[in-house]
């Protein structure tokens, strides 16, 4: 009886014992360890990783240096964080190892949400609409997907959106490349032209129309390690709040000449 009174002393100590250590986590006194706002909070630069290879997200100027729209993306973020920025350029294949190494902080490098990572890094917020979406002339009466048929609807040979079409069952108009789908709806030649995002930004005519939500959704997104959450915390807030203050819009102006849809949010 002495014995089986002290094993559930101890039991008891133990319960009460976890109980208050959830309760010292719930209450945020004790924290995992986060090394490398650690390091950013000390001083250190936000370390970002890309591939300079994909105007106008990055790419190397003249001298070398990278620009585009992710660079100048990082830079408000890290202005936002207070904290200096530095640029990895690193073969796109490579980018999520590296952040998993710990030679970078954060991928930003129109780098698609990949579903099968999910487990193995954090995905932030969208901050990038680059799927497959649909394009009219401005003063068309086009209001949804569900009039496209018996329409005319152009699209690049063997792309996305030629798959698209095919699977729906639409009149399709087929072009060498997205651009030339672009403009046979300029002309008249087409009433709808299904092509991705960047394309249709950086390549429609000044008098069509880029519809969303997307048809099918390539969203572009930062990768942080999972052994930081606390700046994953961080980028996610800042990304938030750098598209409240409307920095995504100027951003956009600078580099596409069409503004591209505003990606949209997880629920």
């Amino acid at each position: 009886m002495k014995r089986l009174l002290t094993d559930r002393r101890w039991l008891w100590m133990g319960v009460l014992g976890g109980a208050l250590l959830a309760g010292l986590v719930v209450r945020g006194w004790l924290r995992p360890q986060d090394a490398t706002w650690a390091r950013l909070q000390g001083g250190g630069a936000l370390r970002v990783a890309l591939d300079p290879s994909f105007p106008p997200f990055e790419s190397l100027d003249a001298q070398g240096q990278v620009q585009g729209f992710d660079v100048d993306l990082a830079r408000a973020l890290a202005q936002r964080l207070g904290v200096p920025v530095t640029f990895r350029a690193i073969a796109f294949d490579g980018l999520v190892d590296a952040v998993l190494a710990d030679k970078a902080d954060v991928v930003i490098s129109a780098f698609p949400l990949d579903p099968r990572l999910s487990q193995d890094v954090h995905y932030s917020p969208p901050y990038f609409e680059a799927g497959l979406i649909w394009v009219t002339r401005s003063d068309s009466g086009i209001a949804s997907p569900a009039a496209f048929a018996g329409l005319r609807v152009a699209v690049e040979w063997g792309s996305e959106g030629d798959a698209w079409a095919r699977a729906q069952g639409l009149t399709i108009d087929r072009h060498e490349s997205a651009g030339a789908a672009l403009q046979a709806v300029a002309v008249g030649e087409a009433d709808v032209a299904l092509v991705d995002a960047v394309t249709a930004a950086l390549d429609a005519p000044k008098h069509l129309r880029l519809h969303s939500p997307p048809l099918v959704s390539e969203p572009y997104v930062m990768v942080v390690s999972p052994a930081a959450p606390k700046l994953a915390q961080m980028v996610d807030e800042t990304l938030l709040a750098l598209r409240t203050v409307g920095v995504w819009e100027q951003l956009t102006q600078r580099y596409f000449p069409t503004q591209p849809p505003r990606p949209e949010l997880p629920d």
